[in-house]
């Protein structure tokens, strides 16, 4: 992932109407962990540009957000932002009754430090809450992305940290659904101009410059001719974790000692 936060088509700012509906989408990950806030502090691990620690923040207790970049968030009021790396996190052990990281374990090569770091700073009792892209639902177009997850895949690699996974996905409405349909087509559309996978020859740099003008490209081409839908976070239920479902959504307790 980027060292800072400006544009790459991945990390979301919270300013941009473009990309309104995949901050909807990724809202609702945090208006369910906000039906779970605890008496304690609650850690986000990968906050990006801050703006789901922000929201939190808004309710009672503290947020500690997480990040290997800098935040466009300040520090403010209940919401505090450290830059670290997520696999050395430098916080006590046992001490979050709630833990957070959305959208996260998809851009790691190895997820075994990060959900070792997880595991070891949850209380007891407590839960963490882990979101990542449905992999039957998703393009896989995404450079940042190197490990994409099903529902069964995601749940055996948590089983090796945690004794309990309840695991769930976010769904969407059906007007949502038909722009992601359009938009996906036009994705794929553009993915046929290139047969060979040449683009997989370009350098890293490029190809993350490319992906974030082809994220814009793509959205105002839809926004074109099939509209932007009017669109919250209510367009995104959590319900089962079926082929259909555009997140998969963790619920994790009860660390193993160790891991297994």
């Amino acid at each position: 992932m980027s060292d800072d936060v400006a544009f790459t088509g991945e990390r979301l700012h919270a300013d941009d109407p473009l990309f309104g509906v995949d901050l909807a989408r990724h809202e609702a990950a945090y208006r369910i962990a906000a039906t779970r806030l605890p008496a304690g502090p609650v850690l986000e691990l990968g906050s990006g540009s801050g703006y789901g620690a922000a929201f939190l923040a808004t309710q009672p207790g503290a947020v500690i957000a997480l990040d290997r970049v800098a935040p466009l968030q300040a520090s403010r009021g209940r919401a505090h932002f450290v830059r670290a790396d997520l696999n050395g996190i430098p916080l006590k052990p046992r001490i979050f009754p709630l833990v957070l990281s959305f959208q996260v374990i998809e851009h790691l090569e190895d997820p075994g430090p990060y959900l070792d770091a997880m595991a070891r700073v949850l209380a007891p009792g407590g839960s963490a809450l882990i979101t990542t892209p449905n992999r039957l639902m998703s393009d896989g177009v995404n450079p940042f992305h190197v490990h994409e997850y099903r529902a069964d895949e995601l749940t055996e690699l948590l089983q090796t940290r945690f004794a309990e996974i309840e695991m769930r996905g976010i769904g969407a409405s059906a007007p949502i659904r038909a722009y992601l349909e359009a938009r996906s087509g036009r994705i794929q559309r553009i993915m046929r101009l290139d047969p060979l996978g040449l683009r997989n020859l370009l350098p890293r740099s490029l190809v993350e410059w490319l992906f974030a003008r082809f994220a814009q490209l793509v959205r105002r081409g839809t926004q074109a001719n099939e509209g932007m839908p009017d669109c919250s976070w209510k367009d995104f239920p959590s319900g089962p974790a079926d082929d259909d479902c555009l997140d998969l959504l963790a619920i994790c307790r009860s660390p193993r000692p160790g891991g297994l």
